[in-house]
């Protein structure tokens, strides 16, 4: 964060924290997400998706300011993806064990096309590309 004290950068991630804005953030992108690790880690299963997503966010569950994934959160959102035909499972043998494994449909592959397309032709605006420059650049 540039130029503030660690106190009031503290006290800034506290009050954020309190009031969920970037859990907010945090929720908007997880499907995406979730989407996008299924596509690049075929047949995962959904102990694996949850560290994964703990890996993405892992500076910010450093610092405090996310919790990790619990299966709680990740599994009503893989069955919800499923009903959606984002997504769909098989089960496999792994030590004795039968696993859920997932994997991306064409459906959600469609998704995840869509909306980075979408994310491009923002940035092809000059307000777009002012945003995502400036916001995200910043070191």
């Amino acid at each position: 964060m540039a130029d503030l004290s660690e106190s009031l950068k503290w006290e800034y991630i506290n009050y954020y924290k309190e009031n969920k804005v970037l859990q907010y953030t945090v929720n908007g992108i997880y499907r995406f997400l979730i989407l996008w690790i299924i596509k690049h880690n075929p047949k995962i299963h959904g102990y694996a998706i949850m560290k994964e997503m703990d890996n993405f966010f892992d500076s910010l569950i450093n610092e405090g300011s996310l919790n990790k994934s619990n299966p709680s959160k990740i599994y009503p959102i893989l069955s919800k993806m499923e009903d959606e035909d984002l997504i769909k499972h098989s089960f496999e043998i792994n030590d004795k064990k039968e696993i859920k494994i997932y994997e991306i449909t064409p459906k959600g592959d469609f998704l995840l096309e869509f909306i980075r397309e979408k994310y491009i032709k923002i940035k092809k605006t000059p307000e777009g590309n002012l945003f995502f420059e400036e916001f995200l650049n910043q070191e």
